[in-house]
């Protein structure tokens, strides 16, 4: 009998190729960060930087795993090896893992059900489920997850510390709502322990005095200070208690079979969490360290998924990345991830040989550190800024933190992601068929895409540009498009298609070059002064409204003199532009001040923004942290688009009428303006964006 063999060729699905890809990605990344973190070059500033995020980690441990209804000791080994773990093997190479305050809440809801082994054991299944998503390339979706719907989860964090700890601060046992019913009666004052009072009112007093000062290590001074004058003074207050000077054996948690379905229930979401916190904290720390090599979201979820089994099976606690502690080490020099290791090393080492003196560390002195840590997760500015935009989004917020605070966070979360998603799929339709329009069009020669409401209300079309050194010839002799109501100064260049609104003025020695990068247009009432020069590069643009700009300058924008705007460039309406300043290949939201000889480059500026006398704004990170622009600044550039514009009346009632115009006029012959494209009129209807 024949064997017939199948010389089909396997072919591997895009999914599969996109894995392996994945997979190789994440160990070029592990290795070339290690290569750094051998090199002895930078070891003094990473011991430093390991030590003083240790300081800050260690009483933020203690007090999170008291709040978690754990012993405080699990808090402490967490940290310890939660850190060494993760730093050793994650993809965010300057991120600190350890016990956080978002998980604090599921982790007390667990402790309290199934005990200190379920909380052990729930950190083992949320390392398995974290390598499991970073397997899958999962981690690259945690962009996605909405901003309301974190921004809830925290302040209900937030509310939900604050009622467990005030009253641990005040050494009583009320309630923060029975304390709040309880106001119209000063009786309850009777019961405060003010000794206790006292001791965390001191530590919170310290940390946020020193906020200006982020390599203080606030916390354990003040928590320090405040246990030699208690232990010294032999105050009655309730201690953190014994802690074991032992690091524990490893051991497998378990518990009961048939509480396996609700313990998994309670686990996933705070996998979930875990993880989402943990990308989202590293791609804080990109931005704080401006770096051009990101971290890699897969190889971050196996760094902390190999953590969190690793921290269950010493009988720690859930860790993840903590953003204020590896903040901590970027302001502290830190410059590779072992810096981050240290830190879990310098905890094990105070586990072991300080023991003793951290079990007499008032609790109330911890109250008072976590109550800061509630106060500063409460997110007032972000709920404010969505209920004036987008009320849906409020309540998606609300519905987050209030799930959080009641103790329904799973179902609060659900119903907040389902909302979110309604609402952007069919009330901001609109929007996200503009997003994906702007996608589309953002090529790599293309600087920015901007909508109808970046634009002039009305303008010519325009030809295209020259693709050919056969075709330079044509751009050198395109037509200027230039109404009547314009002033161009006889000693002013215009060279090839340049589109200008209505009144504006090129003053004497400005040169407007639309020969290599084609074309520009500059809108009503704007004045280009002495000596400024108008320039881009070939092919690349930017997108207004559809149509493509080498240089694009809105409504009333003032260029003062020998000022240099070099294309790909928009700058928006009511902009001013100090003498001699550079802006190139920017975006410039209207109203902004750029100051005299400041340079901006690559960048995109906001609305109502200033940029100083002289500054240098080249990165992103730069151009976010400009000041807003002052009301005099606005009423200067008001100023002086009337001044030129009555400048150039001036000119034109001197101008010898007998002489043609040197340039194409689109005024009829009865004086009433000729029709401009109408898709920029903009009470049309069929927007392009």
């Amino acid at each position: 009998m024949a064997i017939v063999h199948d010389d089909a060729e396997k072919t591997t699905s895009p999914l599969s190729e996109a894995l392996v890809a994945d997979w190789r990605e994440m160990f070029r990344s592990w290795v070339a960060s290690w290569k750094l973190a051998l090199s002895p070059k930078s070891l003094p500033q990473d011991a430093l930087s390991g030590l003083t995020v240790a300081a800050v980690a260690l009483p933020l441990n203690l007090a999170l795993a008291v709040a978690s209804g754990v012993p405080p000791v699990t808090g402490l080994i967490a940290g310890a090896i939660g850190g060494v773990i993760a730093g050793a093997f994650g993809g965010a190479t300057l991120q600190v893992t350890g016990p956080a305050a978002a998980l604090s809440v599921m982790v007390l809801a667990i402790s309290q059900k199934f005990g200190v082994t379920g909380v052990a054991l729930a950190a083992m299944c949320v390392g398995v489920v974290q390598l499991l998503l970073s397997l899958s390339r999962a981690g690259h979706l945690a962009k996605y997850v909405s901003e309301s719907v974190l921004a809830g989860f925290a302040t209900g964090v937030g509310f939900k510390l604050l009622d467990g700890q005030i009253p641990e601060l005040l050494g009583f046992d009320y309630r923060v709502s029975e304390l709040a019913s309880m106001m119209h009666r000063p009786t309850w004052l009777h019961e405060v322990e003010w000794l206790a009072a006292i001791c965390g009112l001191a530590v919170a007093f310290l940390v946020v005095a020193t906020r200006t000062f982020p390599r203080f290590p606030a916390a354990i001074v003040g928590i320090l200070g405040v246990t030699f004058v208690a232990n010294y003074l032999d105050w009655d207050v309730t201690r953190v208690g014994e802690i074991s000077a032992a690091i524990p054996h490893p051991s497998i948690p378990s518990i009961p079979e048939d509480q396996w379905p609700e313990f998994l229930i309670a686990v996933l979401p705070l996998a979930l969490l875990a993880a989402v916190e943990s990308l989202l904290s590293a791609s804080t720390i990109d931005r704080m360290t401006k770096t051009t090599t990101p971290h890699h979201p897969s190889l971050e979820l196996f760094g902390q998924g190999l953590a969190n089994v690793a921290v269950g099976v010493m009988s720690g606690m859930t860790v993840s990345g903590v953003v204020v502690r590896s903040g901590v080490n970027v302001q502290s020099g830190g410059k590779t991830r072992r810096a981050t290791i240290l830190h879990g090393i310098f905890l094990a080492l105070a586990v072991i040989y300080a023991s003793q003196h951290l079990a007499h560390i008032p609790l109330a002195a911890l109250a008072g550190l976590l109550c800061v840590v509630g106060f500063r997760l409460i997110d007032v500015t972000t709920f404010r800024e969505l209920f004036a935009h987008d009320k849906v989004e409020a309540l998606v917020f609300v519905i987050a933190a209030a799930g959080t605070m009641t103790g329904h966070l799973m179902l609060g979360l659900t119903a907040a992601l389902v909302l979110h998603f309604i609402n952007q799929k069919f009330f901001h339709r609109a929007e996200q068929s503009e997003k994906a329009e702007r996608d589309r069009l953002l090529r790599p020669n293309v600087r920015a895409v901007l909508g109808i409401d970046r634009a002039a209300a009305r303008k010519p079309a325009h030809g295209g540009t020259a693709t050919s050194k056969a075709e330079w010839l044509g751009n050198v002799r395109g037509r200027p498009v230039i109404p009547a109501s314009a002033f161009i100064h006889d000693q002013a260049t215009i060279i090839g298609r340049v589109v200008m609104g209505e009144h504006v003025h090129v003053a004497a020695g400005s040169s407007v070059r639309a020969d290599e990068g084609a074309p520009f247009f500059i809108g009503d009432d704007t004045n280009l002064q002495d000596g400024v020069v108008l320039h881009a590069l070939k092919d690349k643009k930017v997108i207004v409204a559809g149509e493509a700009w080498a240089i694009y300058v809105g409504r009333k924008v003032s260029l003062a003199h020998d000022a240099l705007v070099h294309g790909p460039t928009y700058i928006g309406d009511a902009s001013f532009v100090g003498f001699k300043a550079i802006v190139h290949d920017s975006v410039v939201g209207s109203h902004c001040f750029i100051g005299h000889g400041a340079i901006v480059v690559g960048v995109e500026l906001a609305d109502r923004r200033f940029v100083p006398h002289g500054a240098i704004i080249d990165t992103q990170d730069k151009a976010d942290a400009l000041p807003t622009t002052a009301a005099s600044q606005l009423h200067f550039n008001e100023d002086v688009v009337d001044v030129n514009r009555g400048l150039a009346a001036a000119y034109r009632s001197e101008a010898d009428d007998s002489v043609s115009p040197k340039f194409e006029t689109h005024s009829l012959d009865d004086g009433r303006k000729k029709p401009w494209h109408p898709q920029w009129n903009r009470n049309h209807q069929k927007h392009v964006f």
